[in-house]
């Protein structure tokens, strides 16, 4: 069997003859040459020879030589060193107790903190809610004002106006107080309207 340069040889003299040639039957026919040597080369590439494989295989699994390490004799100094560190930590050592650390003052339990918390904001809030306001309109929120318009004053935003500018007119809480009572048999509030009460309380402060 023809050994893989010898196949490349031919095919490249084929190529060079068809290069000179205009014969359509020629060219066919080497053509035909070409791609059977192509083949030829192929087999070659993946089937080597016995010859071939044998040598590549000898090469492959040819023993590389071994070296045996040097074992360095060990230097006196540094095992004395290592002697000198275990020495450190022997058991008189380990003996040695460090001087008690001081109590740390005790945390108060996280329920106390919670209810702790919670009594100063509401007493904050208490002071907030009951501080006394100068104008009650002023002192009103947009979304209490639409609440007291539509829960009190049955949507008439004309009669609690009036309602708010009288009430911030009187000079005393008495006179408030007795006006409100007459709102409240006019637009029927019932005794456990929150709004109502509410709307109170802010009347209240407003002479607190």
């Amino acid at each position: 069997m023809k050994n893989k340069d010898e196949i490349k040889q031919e095919i490249y003299e084929l190529a060079q003859k068809i290069s000179g040639t205009s014969s359509d039957s020629f060219l066919l026919e080497a053509a035909r040459e070409i791609y059977e040597k192509a083949v030829l080369l192929k087999h070659a590439d993946e089937n080597p020879s016995p010859a071939t494989a044998k040598k590549e295989e000898q090469i492959i699994s040819a023993p590389e030589e071994y070296i045996k390490p040097e074992i360095l004799p060990k230097d006196p100094s540094e095992q004395s060193v290592k002697q000198t560190t275990i020495d450190l930590f022997s058991s008189e050592t380990a003996q040695t107790k460090a001087p008690p650390l001081p109590p740390s003052p005790e945390k108060p339990a996280p329920k106390e903190r919670k209810e702790s918390k919670k009594k100063t904001t509401e007493s904050v809030a208490e002071k907030l809610q009951h501080n006394k306001i100068t104008d009650l309109k002023a002192s009103i929120g947009i979304n209490e004002k639409f609440q007291f318009i539509n829960e009190l004053f049955e949507g008439n935003m004309k009669e609690y106006n009036v309602a708010v500018d009288q009430i911030n007119s009187f000079v005393s809480y008495s006179e408030a107080e007795s006006y409100i009572s007459n709102l409240e048999e006019i637009y029927k509030w019932q005794a456990d309207n929150q709004i109502a009460e509410n709307f109170k309380e802010l009347v209240q402060r407003r002479f607190a």
